[in-house]
C-alpha cells in the first residue's frame, strides 16, 4: 500500500472539518427559525383613544421559546418591542405560559409553543399624517427537548389604516 500524498491528506482533512462544521453548525445561521409573525391583517387608527396592537407569533412543532418571565435567570425572556413607536405604549400583554418539565431540568420550565398572540396597547393622541405601519422587535430563545438555539430577533411590521 503506498503512503497517501500530502495533499491527499490535506484533503481528507479539510473535508473532515467542514462536514463537522456543518453538522455542529446551529440551523438558525443557515435562515432557520424556530418562530415566526403570523402576517397582520394591521390595526386601524382613526381617532384618539387606545388601540390595541396584536401580534401573533407561530412556533414550529416539537421546539418552545422561553416565556416573558422565565424561571430561571440564565435563560432569555420572551420580549416584544416597538421602534420609536408614534404613540404611548401602555401595556404589552403576554399569554399565561405553560409550566413543562422537561429531563434536562429539575425544575418546570415556564415557555410558549405552538402559538401565541402578545397584544400590546397603545395610547393614540393623534396618528401622524403618512404613519403606514409600526415596526417593532420580537426576541425569543427557542430550545427542543435536547438543546437550545441561539437567542434571535426578528423583525415586526404591523400595517396601519385610517
Amino acid at each position: 500500500m503506498r503512503p497517501r500524498s500530502r495533499r491527499s491528506c490535506r484533503s481528507i482533512a479539510i473535508g473532515a472539518l467542514l462536514a463537522l462544521l456543518a453538522a455542529a453548525a446551529p440551523a438558525q445561521q443557515f435562515g432557520f427559525s424556530a418562530a415566526s409573525i403570523e402576517p397582520s391583517a394591521g390595526v386601524r387608527i382613526a381617532e384618539p383613544g387606545t388601540v390595541r396592537v396584536p401580534v401573533a407569533v407561530r412556533i414550529r412543532r416539537g421546539y418552545h421559546i422561553n416565556s416573558n418571565r422565565p424561571n430561571e435567570p440564565y435563560l432569555i425572556p420572551t420580549s416584544l418591542s416597538w421602534d420609536k413607536p408614534p404613540f404611548r405604549v401602555e401595556s404589552v400583554a403576554y399569554p399565561p405560559a405553560e409550566e413543562v418539565r422537561f429531563d434536562f431540568s429539575d425544575e418546570p420550565l415556564s415557555v410558549y409553543s405552538s402559538r401565541i398572540e402578545i397584544v400590546t396597547t397603545f395610547l393614540v393622541r393623534s396618528a401622524p399624517e403618512g404613519l403606514s405601519e409600526l415596526r417593532g422587535r420580537f426576541r425569543f430563545q427557542a430550545c427542543n427537548d435536547k438543546s437550545c438555539l441561539p437567542p434571535k430577533t426578528i423583525p415586526v411590521a404591523i400595517p396601519v389604516r385610517r
